[in-house]
């Protein structure tokens, strides 16, 4: 279609023109230089500032990339008119407008362009163009007008690449952003956006709320298909429950026309019924929905523990504990306090309760593991061994995670002791299925688990990376504790740098949890005597959180 056919069909409303008697806002032109989270970048951006602000009263915030292009009168957008007449009509509240352009990297040779950093900064998972709103510009825009500091006042919004930053910024840091308006969104593999749509179908909804736009006539190209992936994105986000909405039209494309034409009626919804909460995972069919309990959080496990590691259940449901600093072993009950337990522990990990009712922690550097009874005593019971992890069957047979050596030993109730696999990455974590039947191993770089079948005489056989923990966008940063926990009804939570990664039986990642503080986990536990208590530790604290044991995940 022409663009005189475009403008026929996609016509702009009086919303985005200057109305009679409606005040006029500002910009203001500035340019940010220092950047710690880009550096080396330069980029100009302006900030709009209604007719209807007031110093005294903070203001909510909407940031918006490509920011020039949205703000320009001789393009559709006419962005700061619109917020004019909005906020003049109270349809959406009164709000500082951001319009941020992305970096340049200007080239030290005479003559030469700069580096662009438009893809790199908007295409890229992971919180670093977050971490830059949230650390650089909002508080530098804040030493000059008082804004809203939660996430619910604060809404972001770009077109194309524009929009995927948006998304994404919101979805790493939903304490941040709670609004995301995206235009022609590319949530297609440049980068890895494409791997988002799966992730929102197993991750536990976050309480954001989507607008999405895009037509049949948009983008198809050697790197996707725009309209199928903002399709996917819909369905996903259904799915898990997130309030959204969108806006589809069969000629809308890769442009301006359909988009700025909805925006005003888009920025309507997207404020609606503010300064209500945005909800999170309404009505959500995810897996995840068959093991949360409604309204129930993390908590945190209160004790005079100094720090917290490894953690493993009891038979009865008693969750233990280790403390490094302290080098002893806490005890928690159910909703109860953590206290002390066992002392003498100095460089403990890979926390496991026997079938003999005794706690087990590996000490890799005295190259031994002891064995504490219920009333607190300590002794050695297998010595000479890098042991990481220990997991006991039923039958007493032990199996012994061996990073030095990079094997698993078994050890048998009757003494002796012999290597079952070895060579197959670095075995870290190890746990059993409720039906004996199977062995996880998790390796110690956090990216898969292997899962073996176990022969009648104890052994290990048919060996597969079975499980794979490893996301698109995940930044393996170092080793990891590599612990698990095993639902009876067989499936398996893991301990990985980005949450709690919660499997199937089939190997799958059917639901991801995130801790109530930062991202990573060194320790999980299924406690409670009907396994309905989950509890994690950061490396700093125990938390713990009420939930259903479901009997099956496949939904």
């Amino acid at each position: 279609m022409t663009p005189q056919e475009l403008e026929a069909e996609f016509p702009l409303g009086p919303d985005s023109r200057p109305q009679p008697g409606v005040p006029r806002g500002r910009l203001e032109k500035f340019t940010w230089s220092t950047s710690r989270i880009f550096p080396g970048t330069v980029r100009d951006y302006w900030v709009y500032v209604p007719a209807h602000y007031d110093a005294a009263k903070p203001a909510c915030v909407f940031v918006v990339q490509d920011g020039e292009a949205h703000w320009q009168q001789e393009r559709r957008w006419r962005l700061p008119t619109i917020l004019d007449n909005l906020i003049h009509q109270r349809a959406i509240p009164v709000m500082i407008g951001i319009f941020i352009n992305p970096g340049i990297i200007p080239a030290s040779v005479e003559g030469a362009p700069g580096r662009i950093n438009r893809s790199f900064e908007y295409d890229s998972l992971g919180d670093r163009y977050a971490r830059f709103l949230t650390e650089e510009i909002l508080p530098e825009v804040g030493r000059r007008y008082a804004l809203a500091q939660d996430a619910n006042s604060r809404a972001i919004m770009g077109g194309s690449s524009g929009a995927m930053c948006a998304f994404n910024a919101a979805w790493e840091r939903p304490d941040a952003f709670s609004r995301v308006l995206s235009i022609v969104g590319s949530y297609t593999p440049m980068r890895g956006a494409d791997t988002l749509a799966p992730l929102i179908r197993v991750t536990e909804p976050k309480p954001l709320r989507v607008f999405l736009e895009s037509g049949a006539r948009d983008f198809k190209m050697f790197c996707g298909d725009w309209w199928t992936a903002n399709l996917a994105m819909l369905t996903s986000l259904e799915y898990a429950g997130y309030e959204v909405n969108h806006a589809w039209a069969e000629n809308a494309g890769h442009d301006d026309f359909h988009g700025s034409m909805i925006f005003p009626e888009a920025l309507r919804w997207l404020w609606r019924d503010y300064p209500q909460l945005v909800r999170a995972g309404v009505n959500s069919r995810q897996a995840l929905a068959r093991v949360t309990v409604p309204g129930e959080g993390w908590e945190l496990v209160a004790g005079e523990y100094m720090a917290a590691t490894a953690l493993t259940a009891g038979p009865a449901g008693e969750v233990f504990v280790f403390s490094p600093y302290e080098k002893c072993v806490y005890r928690m009950e159910n909703d109860g306090a953590a206290v002390k337990f066992a002392e003498g522990f100095e460089g403990a990990q890979g926390l496991s309760c026997g079938s003999d009712g005794k706690l087990y922690a590996c000490q890799p550097s005295a190259r031994r593991i002891l064995a504490c009874d219920r009333d607190g005593r300590t002794e050695a019971w297998l010595e000479d061994i890098d042991a990481h992890s220990v997991a006991f069957a039923a039958n007493g047979n032990a199996y012994v995670t061996d990073l030095v050596n990079r094997c698993i030993w078994l050890i048998p109730p009757t003494g002796g002791r012999r290597v079952v696999a070895q060579n197959f990455g670095r075995p870290a974590g190890v746990g059993l299925w409720a039906d004996q039947s199977q062995l996880i191993v998790t390796d110690e770089l956090g990216l898969v688990a292997h899962l073996f079948m176990i022969l009648p005489d104890g052994g290990l056989a048919h060996g597969a990376p079975f499980f794979s923990l490893h996301r698109p966008g995940d930044e393996v940063t170092g080793p990891t504790s590599g612990e698990l926990a095993v639902s009876r009804h067989g499936w398996i939570v893991f301990a990985t740098e980005l949450g709690l990664k919660i499997s199937d039986r089939n190997g799958l990642i059917a639901g991801i949890l995130y801790p109530r503080r930062g991202k990573r986990v060194d320790g999980v536990a299924l406690g409670g005597k009907e396994q309905d208590r989950l509890y994690l530790t950061d490396g700093r604290c125990v938390y713990r959180r009420k939930i259903r044991n479901a009997e099956n995940l496949w939904c």
